[in-house]
């Protein structure tokens, strides 16, 4: 446990401990009693003061102890895991998105870096202060085929999950979502949030500064999106979308 971590506990532990104890209407000595449950739970289930206060935790048996403990215990672990990577992911951004990586003798290490750190395949082109992240504790993923360009500025959120096969070409400035918030559930003072997932096909291209919003699942093969454009909802094989939203202005034909 860090340091950080271990003022959290004691500094919200001990407020949440007073909110019990009048709740209960008992003395001091209840409150000290409920604050070392309290780093009990803590240790033993991974679960934070404010959870413990929600579920009234210091009222239940034995066995209805236990039973809720295990499943926050398993939340824990998973919210430990993952905010280890996260910060991994941080490290690794702060080091590789820096410009002196477009110098041409750092530039492959770079591509070298990102192609193992986000399963990347051969023949890519990455530009600096390219960021793909994670949010909110979601469990997404990303992949991404061979001969890829990620221009400068591009921002992929991978908190759903993220497909950009071979050929893709993504200009500066590019923005794409994959999670939005459950605005219903905001209103009744829940923070949920939801993944979707999206697949750029072959050989498409997504102009400077488009907006993929996480509405829009799947960009066609050959697909071209236009500088600004705002893309709503799926893009068809081999068409050309531009505007705000985007709307199919062609239909390309394939190449014979």
């Amino acid at each position: 446990m860090d340091v950080r971590r271990v003022k959290q506990v004691l500094k919200y532990g001990w407020q949440h401990a007073g909110r019990i104890m009048f709740e209960e209407k008992k003395g001091s000595l209840f409150k000290i009693l409920i604050f070392f449950d309290i780093i009990y739970c803590y240790n033993a289930y991974r679960m934070w003061s404010n959870q413990y206060l929600k579920e009234h935790f210091w009222s239940m048996n034995k066995l209805e102890r236990e039973k809720l403990g295990t499943e926050y215990k398993k939340q824990g672990r998973f919210r430990d895991e993952w905010q280890k990577d996260f910060q991994k992911n941080l490290k690794f951004l702060y080091k590789y998105t820096s410009r002196k990586y477009d110098l041409p003798h750092l530039r492959v290490r770079r591509t070298k870096a990102y192609a193992k750190q986000y399963n990347m395949g051969k023949g890519c082109l990455i530009e600096h202060n390219v960021e793909l992240s994670r949010q909110h504790y979601l469990n997404g993923s990303i992949t991404i085929g061979d001969h890829v360009l990620l221009a400068k500025n591009v921002f992929v959120d991978y908190s759903g999950f993220v497909t950009i096969e071979s050929n893709v070409k993504i200009a500066a400035g590019v923005s794409i979502e994959s999670h939005h918030r459950d605005l219903i559930a905001k209103e009744k003072g829940l923070d949920i949030n939801i993944p979707t997932s999206l697949i750029i096909k072959e050989g498409a291209y997504i102009g400077v500064r488009a907006i993929i919003l996480d509405s829009c699942n799947y960009i066609g093969k050959n697909a071209r999106i236009g500088a600004g454009a705002v893309v709503t909802k799926d893009v068809p094989d081999y068409a050309t979308v531009v505007g705000v939203p985007a709307k199919v202005v062609k239909i390309n034909e394939p190449a014979v």
